[in-house]
């Protein structure tokens, strides 16, 4: 896995919104944590179905994908799938760099 960063270009009119952003997508990282040490396959589309629907909206189409791939997975009850997954939600979002437009 590479350790360059992901800029991602985002209109400057909602800088003001992606702290608040990036604190729910901070969530989402602890809730898929905590919903795979418990197999919770509900939990995990829960979650996912919210970072499917507010990537995309910010400019982050890759919190999108991964979404509804988790989605996805966690409909199949491909739990491996799951943890696949949420390591690459992570490491997107150790490396994203956001640059306003």
């Amino acid at each position: 896995m590479s350790n360059e960063p992901i800029v991602v270009e985002v209109d400057s009119g909602i800088s003001d919104l992606l702290p608040i952003f990036f604190e729910q997508r901070k969530a989402d990282q602890a809730a898929l944590a905590v919903a795979i040490a418990a197999k919770d396959l509900i939990a995990v589309r829960r979650v996912a179905h919210g970072m499917a629907g507010a990537g995309t909206s910010y400019g982050f189409a890759r919190i999108t994908q991964l979404g509804e791939a988790l989605v996805e997975a966690g409909r199949e009850g491909n739990l491996d799938m799951v943890v696949r997954l949420t390591a690459e939600f992570d490491g997107y979002l150790s490396r994203v760099v956001v640059k306003y437009l």
